[in-house]
């Protein structure tokens, strides 16, 4: 009996994208959501995911929530020889597009939390959309290399 390798792993990914994605009416999905892990003594965490716009309509992202403290949304920028943080109140997404938040680019900052998450716990994750949608994602802490561990969930459209 023979197998084809792709059509035994896509039952697989498909599981793989439906534990970290969320739909909203099916025109809005946010996807591969992990946060970095970070020392016990760290002050800030990093968040990172896609948002993928199918709809007409540009979209922003405007704020991010979880119970585990605030997140402020920034974006990295090159100044100089130099990379700093800039908070910005809103995160465009246009129609037919996906932002990636990532690092060195636009991310969430988890800030006034009692202690870190660690490496293998969840995150719950709420965004908040300027058209008045909401999706809601766990996503996992990832220690060391996870935006190489991360970017293998990606999916195109």
């Amino acid at each position: 009996m023979i197998f084809n390798l792709k059509q035994l792993l896509k039952p697989a990914l498909l599981l793989a994208l439906l534990n970290t994605s969320g739909v909203i009416a099916g025109e809005l999905m946010v996807h591969d959501a992990w946060v970095r892990a970070m020392p016990p003594n760290a002050r800030a965490v990093p968040v990172y995911l896609s948002v993928h716009n199918g709809s007409e309509k540009d979209i922003a992202l405007t704020a991010i929530e979880t119970p585990m403290g605030r997140i402020e949304l920034h974006q990295s920028i090159q100044q100089g020889e130099m990379m700093k943080m800039q908070r910005v109140e809103r995160i465009e997404v246009a129609a037919h597009t996906m932002v990636k938040l990532a690092p060195m680019g636009y991310h969430g900052m988890l800030l006034d939390m009692q202690a870190p998450p660690a490496a293998g716990e969840k995150v719950a994750l709420t965004l908040h959309f300027d058209n008045g949608e909401t999706a809601r994602i766990d996503a996992p802490v990832i220690a060391g290399q996870g935006e190489m561990m991360a970017s293998g969930h990606e999916h195109h459209h």
